[in-house]
């Protein structure tokens, strides 16, 4: 570590030992801002000169203003429209739109509200769609002349229509104009920041960069709360009197943390797709041990929410990208390594019956769990087979289902691809299905261009967090920042095939 790095790093532990010493007294934006910044700190301080010279001032800007900002505002509008505002006035040059963008939205609950004309109900704006609507007009008046995958492109906009004549089928014609925007914000926007957001082979690695560094300051505040057993942005709801069923879950004695996402299934989600990203980085830090360090740290954050998906799902996409990138010699060891965790993580919870109720491995809320999936299953099989081609009306569903209907008020529709299949019949299904196996078919077929390339890296993981993702699905509903980064990734995979041949020209002219 040079004597710079030291200097930085001590003047900010200086600064978060002052801060900390007033740990009750202080607000809860300040807790998030010294844990986050801790977290960003580390990573940078990891990272080489080159990378961290360019991330390094954004970042910790982003970490520190964004709570404070969320916190001091006195009104959701005006927090919405310094989200409009944040991504273009921070990023300085069109190519870290995408990549800031993918960062900031990690960083607070949406906060969502409705916007209302007279008496009637518009449609629902929130911190990522502001994020979202900043980086897409900012990305159209700047264009990068990336052009456009007519496959990707196509694909995405048939499940935008699919899910808007879906969800609002058997209703009214304002509840279709509120669905089609939502879904525009929501779903659209994603996809064509970072189909239009990323240029080349270096775009792609920053964006990785800086969704890989995210997850490290998400970590930082999940052990704030898990420790303290405080869900912090829960708080965020009653300042701005946004109305949201708040539920706080524990396991084994200990808080299943959300961080800014609120619902820990998510926040593990995508806390392992940040995993994914920082484990193909390798050759953007200075050295293995510190490297090494950070997925360590990373993992710990996966591990907070106490989401058993994501420990499956994770596994799955470092086989896919071993496999993707050819290296069976590590895909043996770390199959033996997972094993040998595998064996021992289920002998501890043999022994300790704590160890195995936060693992999900049994109590009272794992065989809920475990019992409502099943029943969810059972019951929307036999729905499906009432209507097979075109699905039902959510209306109808609500009917059908009346008996899964939890405490919140709500049908918990966990498994993805049944809400796809009842909503939108087999042909739906068939839609959303095609949006995963296109990206990952081309991408397979464009490993060997890439191979020992600088492009290798981010195709790799954009195959293996497709698979991933793929998988979790089964497990996840669809909503919220899980979908907001599956249309992102969509985005990330149109980046990369797009032109066929001239990516792996430029990353072997980078490699040289």
């Amino acid at each position: 570590m040079n004597r710079q790095a030291v200097q930085a790093f001590a003047g900010t532990a200086l600064v978060l030992a002052v801060l900390g010493g007033a740990y009750y007294a202080i607000h809860a934006a300040l807790y998030v801002a010294c844990v986050s910044t801790a977290g960003v700190v580390s990573f940078l301080v990891c990272l080489r000169r080159a990378h961290r010279d360019d991330m390094a001032l954004r970042s910790l800007i982003c970490v520190v203003a964004m709570p404070l900002l969320a916190w001091s505002l006195t009104g959701a509008r005006l927090l919405h429209l310094a989200m409009c505002l944040w991504v273009p006035l921070l990023a300085g040059r069109p190519e870290r739109i995408a990549p800031l963008y993918l960062f900031s939205l990690l960083l607070l609950p949406p906060l969502d509200t409705a916007v209302e004309l007279g008496a009637l109900k518009l449609f629902d704006f929130g911190v990522q769609d502001g994020l979202a609507v900043g980086a897409a007009v900012a990305i159209w008046l700047k264009p990068l002349g990336t052009g456009r995958r007519i496959a990707s492109d196509g694909w995405v906009a048939l499940l935008l229509l699919m899910l808007g004549m879906a969800l609002s089928r058997e209703t009214s014609a304002t509840n279709f104009l509120r669905t089609t925007v939502n879904l525009v914000l929501d779903l659209g926007l994603p996809y064509y920041i970072l189909s239009r957001g990323i240029a080349d082979v270096d775009g792609q690695r920053g964006a990785l960069r800086w969704l890989a560094c995210g997850g490290v300051a998400l970590t930082a505040v999940l052990m704030l709360e898990t420790w303290r057993s405080w869900p912090i942005y829960n708080e965020l709801y009653g300042h701005y009197n946004v109305p949201m069923v708040l539920l706080v879950k524990a396991r084994g004695g200990l808080l299943r943390a959300g961080g800014p996402f609120v619902e820990p299934t998510s926040m593990a989600l995508v806390l392992a797709l940040c995993l994914a990203a920082l484990s193909v980085l390798r050759d953007d830090f200075r050295s293995r041990a510190q490297y090494m360090g950070l997925l360590a740290m990373t993992f710990v954050g996966v591990c907070a929410p106490q989401s058993r998906g994501a420990w499956i799902g994770l596994g799955l996409a470092v086989i896919a990208m071993a496999i993707y990138r050819g290296r069976w010699r590590a895909l043996l060891a770390t199959g033996a390594s997972l094993g040998m965790v595998i064996g021992l993580v289920i002998l501890t919870a043999m022994l300790s019956p704590g160890f195995a109720e936060a693992l999900g491995l049994s109590g009272g809320s794992a065989s809920e769990t475990t019992t409502y999936r099943r029943e969810l299953f059972e019951q929307g099989k036999d729905a499906f087979w009432q209507s097979p081609l075109l699905g039902h009306s959510m209306p109808q569903l609500n009917i059908l289902l009346a008996d899964l209907r939890q405490g919140e008020g709500i049908i918990d529709f966990v498994n993805t691809y049944l809400w796809i299949a009842l909503i939108a019949g087999t042909a739906g299904l068939l839609i959303f299905i095609g949006n995963f196996l296109d990206p990952l078919i081309a991408l397979w077929k464009r490993r060997r261009d890439l191979h020992r390339t600088p492009a290798e890296a981010p195709a790799a993981f954009a195959f293996g967090v497709l698979v991933m993702l793929g998988e979790m699905l089964f497990f996840t509903s669809f909503g919220g920042r899980p979908a907001f980064l599956t249309l992102g990734l969509f985005g990330l995979g149109a980046a990369i095939l797009r032109r066929p041949g001239s990516i792996a020209h430029e990353a072997r002219r980078a490699f040289a």
